[in-house]
This record gives structure tokens, sequence and C-alpha cells, in this order.
């Protein structure tokens, strides 16, 4: 470290890793903006694909805990203390955490879209919310995979 003379105190930090820092900040900011404006594709943005089958789920908390899938009918179809349906809590968690931030009241039913892909996505319409559920791993998939098909 070094000292500065006028004050007779130790720099904490080295300038030239201030000026790295900064050098490596502007570089980021340069880049992005680059891809902004010459309107690069987007990486990890799924391609649209139409929609082959839609099905509408009402979510219930029940008081021991769990987490049912009712129909359009009221017929509970799934229970997430069954078997290895515990992805369900998380699905209800992700869209209820959503509601909650944009201050969105009532349980309204949410969309179980099949895709002609293969991909499954939960659409919540309320809250602007969706969640590619292809991207949890085959089993959780499997648990809503069964409820369309």
């Amino acid at each position: 470290m070094k000292e500065n003379a006028n004050t007779k105190e130790k720099e904490v930090i080295p300038i030239r890793l201030l000026q790295a820092v900064g050098a490596l900040l502007l570089f980021t900011l340069l880049v992005v903006g680059y891809s902004r404006l010459s309107d690069m594709p987007l990486l990890g943005v799924p391609d649209e694909s139409p929609v082959v089958k839609e099905l509408v789920l009402d979510f219930q908390k029940k008081e021991d805990g769990s987490i049912v899938i009712l129909n359009e009918e009221g017929i509970e179809m799934i229970n997430s203390k069954v078997g290895s349906n515990g992805f369900i809590s998380v699905v209800h968690d992700g869209f209820t955490y959503e509601r909650k931030k944009k201050n969105i009241r009532g349980n309204t039913p949410v969309k179980l879209v099949l895709h002609e892909d293969g991909r499954l996505t939960i659409v919540d319409e309320s809250s602007s919310w969706d969640m590619h559920l292809n991207s949890f791993g085959a089993m959780n998939v499997a648990v809503f995979g069964q409820l369309i098909n």
C-alpha cells in the first residue's frame, strides 16, 4: 500500500484496481448497449410454438397445508401430499408470490398450456406470470403432464 503524501493515510483500494473495475463496467455497458441496439436475438427465450391444448386449473390450499388442483367442474385431480407431487406447491408459491407483489386479491384459476413442441407452461393471466415447467426436470413436468394428457 502507498501512503498519500498530503494526508499521511494509507490507500485502502489501489487506484489501478478501481480503474480496472471501471473499465470492465464500461465494456459491459458497451456490449449490452450494442446487442440491444443491433436487434440481436435474445438468448434463453423459447421460440413461439402453437398451443395444442389448454386446461384450466384451480389451485386450492387445504387446512393440512397441502395444495390440491381442481378441474373446471371442481373435481380434485391431484394433491401435493400424495406421492411425488410436491412440485405442485412450488408452482403455487410462484404465482401466489407474484400476485402478492402486484396486490392481486382472490384465487383465480390458472391455465396449463401444452405447446406443439412439447413444452408445458403454467400461465396466470391475472398477474401476467408464466412458468415453463420443462425447465424443472422430467419428474416435475410429469406431474402436470399427467393432467393434460
